[in-house]
């Protein structure tokens, strides 16, 4: 069979060219080498099937493999015929939204945040979701290595508005906020998140000690730290520090309603070697805050991550 094959292309070939000769006047012996070229790249790609190719393995149709398929536990199939299963299930079911989802999840963790991205859009167009608008933001970002890209961004502030009640989107959102410098903003997003799960979900005491963790980390202004101090000596740095934290508390007394900032000052003091000062400062901003479970929830995540015990203002 395929030697017959390889006599048919070679005389298809040879007919072409053959018919081509009214041309080969014109163009002269560069059209020749031309037309030659394409003749032996043909042959040359039969010639490397006839060493590579099976032409006489058995076929494996795509319905009776599907079917067998279906029959079997997904979580009995191997990673590429779990895709093939969720394949089978959004080209046999479009409006499946969460198989979409589920493939498209799949292929980014692979490494195809493309296609991931293609089958989310694909699945918003037949209904609005915020899950999927959390993973298409979350996709983008992965493919953008970790950068809140403005589309990344449009998809979080669609999910949450689309469903205000699910923390992921107002993660991700606060984060945005943080990286922008609007750190009430971000604590407004965190402690919302935190309001809402319940007391011993390990999602919610992971997330209020990162986000305390971040807004307490001292705010330059995007200026640059060593900026301030350059050409000091030790004691007038420490002086300058004492200065700025101080200043800290001060502005926190004509305007306590800034969570981010009784984190910083807690922190700060702590810094200085002053955890009842820093104990202090938390329990300042609680009673600031006592109607505000959220922000209450940041600043124990603080207190324990330093081991303060609580205290009255």
């Amino acid at each position: 069979m395929i030697v017959f094959t390889l006599i048919c292309v070679a005389l298809g070939a040879l007919a072409a060219i053959w018919l081509a000769r009214p041309l080969l006047g014109e163009g002269g012996p560069a059209r020749m080498v031309g037309l030659g070229a394409g003749a032996v790249l043909a042959i040359g790609a039969l010639a490397a099937y006839a060493v590579n190719g099976m032409p006489d393995a058995p076929g494996a149709p795509y319905e009776p493999r599907m079917a067998a398929l279906r029959d079997v536990d997904p979580a009995t199939l191997s990673p590429a015929e779990q895709e093939e299963w969720l394949r089978d299930v959004v080209r046999r079911e479009p409006a499946d939204l969460d198989s979409r989802r589920l493939l498209a999840r799949y292929l980014a963790s692979t490494d195809r945040h493309l296609e991931a991205i293609a089958h989310l859009e694909q699945a918003l167009r037949l209904r609005t979701d915020a899950r999927l608008l959390t993973d298409l933001g979350q996709i983008i970002m992965e493919l953008n290595e970790g950068v809140m890209t403005p589309e990344a961004r449009r998809a979080f502030r669609a999910a949450h508005d689309e469903d205000p009640a699910r923390p992921e989107a107002a993660y991700f959102l606060g984060a945005a906020a943080y990286e922008d410098g609007d750190r009430n903003t971000a604590a407004a997003y965190w402690g919302g998140i935190l309001a809402r799960l319940e007391a011993d979900d390990p999602n919610r005491m992971l997330i209020a000690s990162r986000a305390a963790d971040l807004l307490s980390r001292p705010s330059m202004g995007g200026g640059d730290p060593a900026a301030l101090t350059e050409g000091a000596e030790r004691p007038d740095i420490e002086a300058m520090i004492a200065g700025m934290i101080d200043g800290l508390e001060q502005r926190l007394d004509d305007d306590p309603h800034d969570v981010s900032g009784w984190l910083t000052l807690a922190r700060a003091r702590m810094m200085q070697d002053d955890p009842a000062s820093a104990a202090r400062a938390l329990a300042r901003g609680r009673a600031v805050f006592s109607e505000d479970p959220g922000a209450r929830a940041l600043l124990g995540a603080l207190g324990d991550a330093f081991e303060l015990e609580e205290t009255d203002a």
